[in-house]
């Protein structure tokens, strides 16, 4: 069975894919039919369309989107925290406040700390002030001497999306490609 080119929402490819996808898409309306062939119908006994060639999504702009977990560095997580530390500061009213750390301020602090056995990733290292790690906390849980954390440290994700590429690979045998070539590529 032919498959049909799928283009996104700006016209740019994103795809290939099977008739019959491209059926179940139109009858949810995700798609328009952009080009379609004069002389060849599909459908059923009560609905009988020109057989699609290209289709365009109404609504999709962007890749296929893909997540991937950041690999574990000191430098990722200062940008997870923003560069503030994760413990609250207090002003002389006694209200809390975030601190937000310049570059020579900045340190790691593990929760547990590596002489309590903690380990190197992102659930147990928070970006921390010079203060608030060799001033006061040193190698002592944070509940031990009073510190707050602003949240809970987790693991941070990045979307892939801008990173992905789709390439359109002309196949000359492909009615389809043909097509496509003529009527969108533009060299």
């Amino acid at each position: 069975m032919q498959n049909v080119i799928v283009l996104n929402r700006n016209y740019e490819y994103w795809t290939e894919v099977s008739l019959n996808k491209v059926l179940k898409w139109m009858s949810k309306d995700k798609i328009e039919i952009v080009v379609s062939h004069d002389e060849k119908e599909v459908g059923s006994v009560e609905l009988r369309i020109k057989m699609p060639i290209i289709v365009r999504l109404i609504k999709f702009v962007g890749y296929k989107p893909r997540t991937e977990i950041v690999k574990y560095s000191q430098e990722a997580v200062f940008q997870r925290d923003d560069f503030t530390c994760m413990y609250y500061h207090f002003d002389c009213n006694g209200k809390k406040f975030r601190y937000k750390c310049n570059l020579q301020d900045v340190t790691l602090d593990h929760i547990l700390p590596v002489s309590r056995g903690g380990k190197n990733t992102f659930e147990n290292t928070v970006t921390c002030c010079r203060w608030h790690n060799e001033k006061i906390k040193k190698n002592k849980l944070p509940n031990e001497v009073g510190l707050e954390l602003i949240r809970n440290p987790f693991t941070p994700k990045r979307d892939r999306s801008s990173f992905v590429l789709m390439r359109f690979s002309f196949n000359p045998s492909s009615y389809a490609h043909r097509l496509y070539k003529e009527k969108f590529l533009v060299y």
